[in-house]
């Protein structure tokens, strides 16, 4: 376990030797650790796979997340699905929101309110509302912030030792 929470402190804190590129594997890498960390309700993962959804125009960001795919959370394999705003996202236990208006953003986080489903957003400096974790970068580092009484809306339990490593949590 410390192990993975050390590597999970390294990629987040790394300065990225590939600017942009490294950026969308780093954040990739983020998310994974987080569903490392994260607990759902008991029948989840759903049919024996971990779904994180992911719904970007970004296309280095949707290859990053692409490449999660066979990784294993909970005991099940990761799939990553590249989604639509107006999609279905019920097989999700994470949703990852790229850049989007805020009217889509708010159909979406309408969408999974009160669903075991970890969301996860682009901050840039601010905590999304409805967001669970939002992601950002520091000079040349990638942090997270999280609101915890979304995540507890949701039916989920993130470990105190995650937590900790956040640069934010809003109680």
């Amino acid at each position: 376990m410390r192990g993975i929470l050390l590597a999970i402190l390294l990629l987040a804190l790394a300065p990225p030797t590939r600017a942009a590129l490294e950026e969308y594997e780093v954040k990739a890498a983020v998310i994974y650790h987080l569903s490392l960390f994260a607990e759902w309700p008991p029948g989840s993962p759903r049919e024996g796979s971990f779904n994180l959804c992911a719904l970007t125009e970004n296309e280095s960001m949707a290859e990053a997340l692409s490449r999660l795919g066979g990784k294993t959370v909970k005991g099940v394999s990761l799939m990553a699905w590249r989604k639509r705003p107006t999609s279905d996202l019920s097989i999700c236990q994470m949703v990852y929101l790229g850049d989007m208006n805020d009217a889509a953003r708010g159909r979406v986080i309408a969408q999974l309110a009160g669903q075991p489903v970890l969301t996860i957003g682009n901050g840039g400096g601010a905590q999304i509302p409805g967001i669970m974790v939002s992601l950002g970068i520091a000079g040349e580092r990638v942090y997270f912030d999280i609101d915890l009484p979304a995540v507890q809306r949701g039916g989920l339990r993130l470990d105190a030792k995650l937590l900790r490593l956040a640069r934010s949590v809003v109680k």
